[in-house]
């Protein structure tokens, strides 16, 4: 039973990207900006803090190939994005302290790369004709400060939830 909880978790952060946009209010400011949540990413990096790049790479593959199947007409662009960001992360996480700190940083530095990797292809392939400057302002700006606010909330209870899950399997 302990071996579907890393999974479970997964799914749970997934589904919560579009059970939050479903209940986010909608106004006049939601209108011109675009507050993108990436709880996914963020537990993504937790997991490559916690069991290491290639277990979060199997996961980022996965679902991101969910993600552009379900969210996107482009497949490969998230599957992509999401195992590259899993794979860096799990460098990165040799080099600094393996604390929750350090892993939400590297989580905010993680969704700028995403989403900038997205806007990128969004613009070569013609889907988009937002200068860089509108996209910082809309989309990226946005993002980040309810990323951060996710952080401040979650990123130590995630933290620990991991933690835990880690330390059941090592115990089997």
């Amino acid at each position: 039973m302990n071996k579907w909880r890393l999974p479970f978790l997964a799914v749970l952060c997934f589904v919560s990207e579009s059970l939050f946009v479903d209940v986010w209010p909608k106004g006049d400011l939601y209108v011109h900006y675009f507050f993108v949540p990436r709880f996914f990413l963020v537990f993504l990096v937790f997991t490559a803090m916690h069991f290491g790049g290639t277990r979060a790479m199997g996961y980022g593959f996965i679902f991101g190939f969910l993600y552009d199947c379900v969210y996107t007409e482009l497949l490969g662009v998230y599957a992509f994005a999401y195992t590259l960001i899993a794979y860096l992360a799990g460098k990165a996480m040799k080099w600094f302290h393996q604390n929750w700190f350090v892993a939400s940083l590297l989580s905010l530095l993680s969704i700028v790369l995403l989403d900038s990797y997205v806007y990128g292809i969004q613009l070569l392939i013609g889907r988009t004709d937002w200068s860089f400057s509108v996209f910082w302002d809309r989309r990226l700006w946005p993002t980040l400060l309810l990323n951060v606010a996710f952080l401040l909330v979650f990123s130590y209870p995630l933290e620990r939830r991991l933690a835990k899950i880690r330390r059941f399997e090592q115990e089997e």
